[in-house]
């Protein structure tokens, strides 16, 4: 709130004002014998003038009733957030003879609320209703048109409106900007007589406007977070497109590096000569039909392409499930298996090493079954600390328990519903957590956590593990009834290890996918580096390839050779076969020990391209979270690498 706005810090004179005005009237001004505040007045006077506001109004203008009901259709988001606390406060001012008033960007009313004795006559006298346009380019000077001309708080009273019907009012505002871009997004005004003029009545508006633009951070925060990862999900999906990710207010959230949404139609039904996406979806708030942005998939003007050496390019009978992709025979023969249960909503369990695809298969499960309209919603079992899990799956009534979220939360069935959620690493759950998922799965019924009543969700489980579970049962860790639960339909997803003939294809489409994230030209590779690449045994499997390739084309050039590879491998036909930026801290002790007989110069280069990878994905994605998942990473080991190489992450979020 401005400390030199007239409006607010000089005080109101109402007879002053009106000498003032017969002046202004005259044209018997002159700016040398005006103060800041008369100077104010003048200007934005002067202003209606202009504009043809005709100074004997004495009713708002309003708008016919189709036109006001596409104002509310796209004043939802804002009228949502922002109702509840007019309400709250309203009712705390019970007694006190005003109304409280919130308008779009555009000055247009659409809820009053507040002294019923004040709003008849605000109606009745000044046609202050939903659905008037109190611009200044309609009303004059006013309470919400000044704070969305001047965009800040303003206090207008009494004969310091322009309009002579507007003389009676005491018009405080502030606008509500924006939280990431400080747009005016709509205006909150407190309207009373002016006899009844109160001087905090500003500070009252600009309160209120900043409670509800943080309201509108918080969801906007957690929609984006929503958009984001439909991004990163329709990223692998179709990795020779371009992805852009627009949010409900159309703006842009994420968009595939090197490609200009300029040149694209993202308002579908426009005119013009911009080109028309390929696909576009719509994105919804998990769990509900809130619709919160749109996703378009575009065709690039120059797909990437990448060359490979041509004894390792000659990969027959590619089978291609979703965005899993094999060559190998048996592994063919556990996806068709897998294709002839999607159609059915039997529960699948996924079991392989970490790496091995099984989140790129749960989707592909969930894309191609009668569910995929629905949400898919993957969480990692590994991930949740005991003491959360419990509201984590089931979520929790408001007030359930310290530090609780006061408007409570959905937990993922919720989230899931009518769609598939994706248990990953399904043998971290805890036993008793066990028996509560158990009972949801047999009655398809569950309770928040701090209510009594219960809740129905229809959602499809795909449960994975990298753990035997029977053994897991033998050791008491787990619970039978619930494994044969979970794996009506079970496959194992063998290691890349045992499928070499699948690293050569799977090294291409991480390529292209680098590529187009990077908005980089594709590098070859030499012939004797592919060699070590399709020989390794990749233990950290996919992952671990595309650690290996990503660092390798940011530190490399246009060839990734030998050089560019991490010594795990380069050495690996000697015994080292450790993995690369993701190993534990045991394997990253044997590793220092083998690099004693490396040279020197060697091992700062590696150390300096590590350092390299983590500074590019800090500065790409400025958040940890996203980072970790772009690395592949747990937190634990992102944060000891950043200590390693001297690299501090809170700088590049």
């Amino acid at each position: 709130m401005s400390l030199v706005n007239p409006y607010i810090t000089y005080p109101k004179d109402r007879g002053k004002i009106h000498k003032l005005r017969d002046k202004f009237e005259v044209g018997r001004i002159s700016d040398e014998q005006l103060d800041p505040y008369e100077k104010t007045l003048v200007r934005d006077w002067t202003r209606c003038r202009t504009l043809g506001v005709d100074p004997s109004m004495r009713k708002g203008l309003i708008l016919p009733s189709d036109e006001y009901e596409t104002v509310l259709a796209h004043s939802g988001f804002i009228i949502e957030k922002s109702e509840p606390i007019l309400k709250k406060v309203s009712n705390l001012l019970a007694g006190v003879p005003g109304i409280l008033i919130l308008t779009d960007s555009k000055g247009i009313i659409l809820h009053v609320i507040g002294d019923p004795s004040v709003r008849l006559r605000a109606a009745e006298d000044s046609g202050l209703v939903e659905g008037a346009c109190w611009l200044e380019s309609s009303a004059g000077t006013n309470g919400i048109g000044t704070a969305i001309a001047q965009k800040e708080a303003v206090h207008v009273y009494s004969n310091e409106h322009f309009c002579e019907g507007w003389h009676q009012w005491s018009c405080a505002a502030t606008p509500i900007l924006d939280p990431f871009t400080d747009e005016i997004l709509g205006v909150v005004d407190f309207t009373t007589f002016d006899k009844d003029y109160r001087e905090d009545a500003v500070g009252l508006t600009y309160s209120l406007s900043g409670h509800i633009k943080a309201e509108l951070r918080l969801q906007l925060e957690l929609e984006r977070m929503q958009l984001i990862h439909g991004y990163a999900d329709y990223s692998s999906r179709y990795p020779h497109d371009g992805i852009i990710v627009l949010d409900r207010m159309g703006r842009v959230v994420r968009c595939t590096e090197g490609l200009d949404p300029g040149e694209w139609d993202l308002f579908l039904g426009s005119k013009g000569n911009k080109e028309e996406p390929k696909k576009v979806q719509q994105i919804y708030f998990p769990g509900t039909e809130m619709e919160i942005g749109s996703l378009l998939v575009v065709q690039r003007k120059n797909p990437v392409t990448i060359s490979l050496p041509a004894e390792t390019a000659r990969i027959r009978c590619v089978a291609t499930y979703g965005e899993f992709v094999t060559t190998n025979e048996n592994l063919k023969l556990i996806m068709e298996r897998v294709k002839k249960v999607i159609p059915s909503d039997i529960n699948v369990l996924l079991i392989g090493e970490t790496g091995t695809g099984k989140e790129i298969i749960a989707n592909y499960i969930h894309m191609q079954s009668k569910r995929n309209s629905g949400p898919f919603v993957a969480v990692n079992c590994g991930a949740i600390s005991k003491e959360l899990f419990e509201s984590k799956l089931f979520g929790y009534e408001r007030g359930a328990f310290t530090g609780a979220d006061p408007r409570g939360r959905l937990g993922l069935f919720e989230c899931a519903n009518r769609g598939t959620l994706f248990l990953d690493e399904i043998g971290e759950m805890p036993l008793d957590i066990q028996a509560a998922l158990l009972r949801v799965l047999e009655t398809g019924r569950f309770r928040r956590v701090g209510s009594d009543r219960e809740i129905s969700t229809d959602c499809r489980i795909v449960a994975a593990t990298n753990r035997s579970l029977s053994e897991e049962i033998e050791r008491g860790n787990f619970r039978a009834d619930l494994y044969y639960r979970l794996g009506v339909a079970k496959f194992d997803i063998p290691p890349l290890r045992e499928r070499p003939d699948d690293i050569p294809i799977l090294i291409q489409r991480t390529l292209v996918s680098l590529c187009r994230k990077h908005d980089m030209a594709p590098p070859a590779i030499a012939p004797e580096a592919m060699e070590l690449l399709t020989g390794y045994s990749w233990p950290g499997n996919g992952r671990e390839v595309r650690n290996v390739i990503e660092s390798a084309m940011i530190c490399g050039g246009d060839v990734i050779s030998i050089q560019d590879l991490p010594m795990n491998i380069k050495y690996s036909q000697k015994g080292a076969q450790k993995t690369s930026f993701q190993a534990e801290e045991s394997q990253t002790a044997a590793l220092d020990a083998e690099s004693n007989v490396v040279d020197y110069r060697i091992n700062s280069n590696i150390s300096q391209r590590e350092a390299n990878l983590i500074k590019a994905t800090l500065e790409k994605y400025k958040d940890i979270a996203l980072s970790c998942e772009a690395l592949g990473v747990s937190r634990a080991t992102f944060y000891r690498k950043c200590k390693a190489h001297g690299i501090t992450p809170s700088e590049y979020t």
